[in-house]
């Protein structure tokens, strides 16, 4: 990978943060470096799932019943 773990997770949980302060502007640059990102790596699946793991952790937790 050309980038970290740590980096692909933290783009998609700053994306996520983002979205959810209805900040679209800093959203979008976080999804803008990730496509970028992509573009140089072999094998997209990997980095991909850490940006949506970190997408989704930083979703609000659900009571759950």
């Amino acid at each position: 990978m050309n980038h970290t773990e740590h980096a692909y997770f933290e783009a998609g949980y700053k994306c996520a943060r983002a979205r959810l302060r209805s900040d679209d502007k800093t959203a979008q640059h976080w999804q803008g470096w990730f496509s970028a990102a992509l573009e140089t790596e072999p094998d997209e699946s990997y980095p991909r799932r850490l940006f949506d793991q970190g997408y989704r952790e930083a979703q609000p937790r659900r009571a759950t019943a």
